[in-house]
């Protein structure tokens, strides 16, 4: 079975203490979020926006084998 591709950026990646993470695929990202919370609880007090194969979206996306999922924190423009 083909995995799918993390990204964390930020304070992210302080929290999970990983850039980059391959995981057994999973359908939406609403089951990924579920995934992930139990495997960083911390995520679930940070703010994030989570982009598939960079697009930025919103609610829940299906996902394919292969897709790579990027967890964004907030960023500040100037």
């Amino acid at each position: 079975m083909e995995n799918i591709k993390l990204k964390f950026f930020g304070q992210l990646v302080e929290i999970t203490g990983v850039t980059d993470l391959h995981i057994p695929f999973i359908a939406d990202t609403t089951a990924l979020i579920q995934s992930i919370n139990k495997t960083f609880p911390e995520l679930k007090q940070s703010p994030y926006r989570l982009a598939v194969n960079m697009k930025v979206i919103q609610g829940n996306v299906q996902l394919q084998p292969g897709s790579e999922v990027a967890f964004l924190p907030p960023f500040a423009g100037g």
